[in-house]
């Protein structure tokens, strides 16, 4: 009862637990809290186990910060003490900030253990840096510094342009800042910008080198000439790719092939024609007007 009113009371709540996943760099488990606060009070379910927060709710666990309209945390007793958070479901005009990354959902679900946040929205927004992606589905794998992008995924940067169906994105710090390293596409790839477009099965995308390497039916165009192959090194910042066959085992090697349309719509160059030498009439009533005549019409003649 006296817990039970301290936490009807309050705005705030603390659940203390030990971390299950463990980070990649260090094998010791983190000890963090996960703190659940609401301008709107919080309902708290013993049955179920369940505290569900409404009104500007917002969960905090480390440097991760999550807000929504509704939040609920749910719990499992632990050897007679606080319960330890397992779950946190979180519905409407959900946000959640972190050292690498902003993203804007519709609802999202945190795996505490996993140190997982799978997001769902139409679309789900994320960005790093000046990366911007898109999709139906999100994930973030916060140990593996990953994020999982599913569904009409989209990343946007600058004039650069890459969509697939599934978009791993791995994130790197530098300096103060974190970014996204690379990504890994699978199905469907498209990368493009300004000057040309690149399609694949696969393909991994570094972002700093603005270079790609592209699998499976890969299609070159720029304009409406394209190359096609099975892999492809594209250099998207000088404009300069690579386009190889791979040869099946016990099969013949296949051909690159390349069709150049030539540019139509344009007018063909106008030649000028040389004028008509001009006629100058005279009389023809004696000889000498004759040769004079004939003196002016060659005279004309040479002047053009």
């Amino acid at each position: 009862m006296r817990r039970s009113l301290f936490w009807c009371l309050t705005l705030a709540f603390v659940f203390a637990f030990s971390q299950a996943a463990r980070a990649r760099a260090s094998k010791t488990p983190q000890k963090q809290q996960v703190v659940l606060t609401s301008d709107g009070g919080l309902e708290w379910n013993s049955v179920k186990k369940t505290l569900t927060a409404e009104k500007k709710a917002l969960v905090t666990r480390g440097d991760t910060l999550m807000g929504a309209d509704k939040i609920t945390a749910f719990y499992r007793d632990a050897n007679g003490k606080d319960g330890d958070v397992y779950l946190v479901k979180a519905f409407g005009n959900v946000i959640i900030t972190t050292p690498k990354q902003t993203v804007y959902a519709d609802s999202a679900v945190y795996e505490i253990e996993k140190s997982v946040i799978i997001l769902k929205g139409n679309p789900v927004k994320l960005f790093a840096g000046q990366e911007r992606v898109t999709a139906k589905v999100l994930e973030l794998w916060q140990n593996e510094n990953m994020a999982v992008a599913r569904r009409g995924v989209t990343a946007l940067k600058d004039s650069r342009r890459l969509e697939a169906d599934v978009v791993k994105a791995y994130f790197v710090k530098k300096g103060n800042a974190t970014q996204v390293e690379r990504f890994e596409a699978e199905n469907n790839v498209v990368i493009s910008n300004d000057k040309e477009k690149v399609q694949g099965d696969a393909g991994v995308y570094l972002v700093d080198k603005e270079t790609a390497t592209l699998q499976g039916n890969v299609k070159i165009s720029q304009g409406k000439n394209f190359i096609v192959g099975e892999v492809a090194d594209i250099n998207m910042k000088t404009g300069v790719s690579r386009l190889q066959m791979m040869s099946e085992k016990g099969k013949s090697k296949k051909q690159v092939r390349g069709v150049f349309v030539p540019e139509s719509g344009k007018k063909p160059v106008e030649i000028e024609k040389p004028k008509a030498p001009t006629v100058l009439k005279g009389n023809n009533s004696g000889d000498d007007d004759g040769r004079e005549s004939n003196e002016k019409l060659l005279s004309s003649s040479d002047g053009e």
